[in-house]
Parts: structure tokens; C-alpha cells; sequence
């Protein structure tokens, strides 16, 4: 695994594991785990456009890929909360 590659992981993680954690603490207040939850969604789709931009293999396919997951997992989430 390259340096950057390393970096890229450990950026990802922490944008991750950053909303988990902060999801976990808001338990029991569902609006600010939607809250929440959305700007980790967010953050996810910066960070994967960011990433391929700056691997050069920047795509309109993959705007629409990190969109569509991020999408998914705000439609599964604000399921699960009701």
C-alpha cells in the first residue's frame, strides 16, 4: 500500500468513524442523528470526489456512484430512526 493510499485510508476512517462516534453520542435524539448523519454523508462524497480528483481518475460516474451510496445510506437511516 502506497503512503498516499495509507493517507486516504486513514482520512476515510476518521470521517467515518468521526459521524459513528458522534451518532452514538446523540442516541436518543433522532433530528440530530439525522443531522448527523447527513453531514457524514456529505463528508463521505467531498472526500470520494476529493480522493479521485487528486488520483486522477476523476469520472462523472463516480460523482454519480458516491451520490447514489450516500442516497442509499440516508434512505436507510432516516428508515431505521422512524
Amino acid at each position: 500500500m502506497k503512503q498516499q493510499d495509507l493517507l486516504n485510508a486513514i482520512i476515510l476512517i476518521c470521517i467515518l468513524g468521526g459521524g459513528l462516534f458522534t451518532f452514538w453520542t446523540a442516541s436518543g435524539n433522532i433530528p440530530l442523528q439525522l443531522v448527523i448523519g447527513g453531514i457524514t454523508t456529505v463528508a463521505y462524497v467531498v472526500w470520494g470526489i476529493v480522493h479521485h480528483i487528486l488520483s486522477g481518475d476523476f469520472h462523472r460516474k463516480v460523482v454519480i456512484e458516491y451520490v447514489l451510496v450516500g442516497l442509499i445510506a440516508l434512505v436507510l437511516l432516516a428508515t431505521l430512526a422512524v
